[in-house]
């Protein structure tokens, strides 16, 4: 690998099943959601070193963190879903990943599981994964969250950035099945003349 990696991610927004895709209520229940991906994007570009090391860098937070292998990569609260992926992912190349999103941080548009989307794209493709198909990916950028850092949640964020449209999407853990809903532009227009999305300022967390 020696070539500048680009990728983006949309994040979404959640019209109707809410909460119903997070455990334990995906696991006994089952859920069901419709939400829509929006051009608003998780960006993650991977440039190769020569060296083999690795330097984290995240334009949302003004942070970075760096490291000489990934056994240094502890999770601390500092740039913990990067050094997830790279962790994941086995990038034993190093390099410098550069991540920033239009979304503000604890917004509530999905926008970490759209990071995480982004971040394994791009891996998958830097260590040649390329067997990954979008439903893989999304499931794997879940993995990130809930297996890597413990962080409780549900799966309709990662599978809205990997998928994009709209969708309905049905969870009965572990399964995840998701439907493209074709709507005609007409309905995309009236949708868009009707819809505000509003940040407040003040973040949020899910958990």
């Amino acid at each position: 690998m020696s070539e500048m990696i680009r990728s983006r991610a949309p994040v979404r927004v959640d019209f109707a099943g809410g909460w119903t895709d997070v455990p334990p209520f995906s696991t006994e229940v089952g859920g069901f959601v419709v939400n829509a991906a929006i051009t608003r994007y998780a960006y993650a570009t991977l440039i190769p070193h020569a060296q083999g090391d690795y330097r984290l860098e995240s334009g949302d937070y003004d942070t970075y963190i760096e490291a000489r292998d990934i056994r240094q990569m502890e999770y601390d609260g500092n740039l913990d879903l990067l050094k997830a992926a790279v962790r994941r992912m086995d990038l034993q190349l190093g390099g410098h990943i550069l991540t920033r999103s239009d979304a503000p941080p604890g917004s509530g548009t999905g926008s970490s599981a759209s990071m995480g989307v982004a971040l394994v794209g791009m891996l998958s493709a830097a260590t040649n994964h390329e067997g990954f198909g979008r439903k893989e990916i999304a499931a794997l950028a879940n993995l990130l969250e809930t297996e890597e850092l413990k962080i409780q949640g549900g799966k309709q964020d990662q599978y809205a950035a990997a998928l994009g449209g709209i969708s309905f999407m049905e969870f009965k853990d572990p399964e995840v099945k998701t439907e493209r809903l074709e709507v005609s532009k007409d309905f995309l227009y009236e949708l868009e003349k009707h819809l505000l999305l509003i940040y407040t300022g003040k973040s949020r967390l899910s958990g």
